[in-house]
């Protein structure tokens, strides 16, 4: 059996031996240093606490009365309730720009797992995905919640993205 992890500099997917795990290796990719997580057995998973459905059906209520209220507000100010990206007829990158920034964002932050989504999410929109990246890389965007990211990191994770889209 292998371990899976994600490279710590260029964040591709690797597999090493059960032997490697807890251990330092090679990146097969960049070639830098990365440490290999120990393989992870369903013993040394805790179980879950079981659903406590009275919390869950007040959590849905709650959830429930905030949307009646954003519905209220917008029928208040006279509009209508946005229609979802993916019933639009007229959409174009500029409405997919918020997917690259979390993508970004998140990569960043280390939740992988999350920025995945984020592809996931504009490959559902065909072309406008690789294009919604290419403003940002072309310079045609630029976000000031991605300024604390190095530059040169940004790229990359926008090369890593355009990639993961062909």
């Amino acid at each position: 059996m292998a371990v899976t992890f994600h490279c710590g500099h260029c964040h591709k997917q690797v597999s090493a031996p059960d032997s490697a795990g807890g251990k330092r290796g090679k990146c097969p990719y960049c070639k830098q240093s990365t440490y290999i997580s120990a393989p992870v057995s369903d013993e040394d998973i805790p179980a879950l606490a079981p659903i406590d459905e009275k919390e869950e059906q007040h959590r849905q209520a709650v959830i429930d009365e905030l949307r009646a209220q954003e519905r209220d507000l917008i029928a208040e100010m006279g509009g209508s309730e946005p229609v979802p990206l993916e019933n639009r007829d007229d959409l174009t990158p500029e409405d997919l720009h918020h997917f690259v920034i979390n993508y970004c964002l998140d990569m960043a932050g280390g939740r992988l797992d999350r920025a995945a989504t984020y592809v996931d999410e504009l490959k559902t929109f065909g072309h406008l995905g690789p294009a919604a990246v290419a403003d940002f890389q072309d310079g045609k965007v630029t976000e000031p919640g991605l300024d604390g990211i190095p530059a040169p990191v940004v790229q990359r994770f926008l090369e890593q993205l355009a990639g993961e889209l062909r």
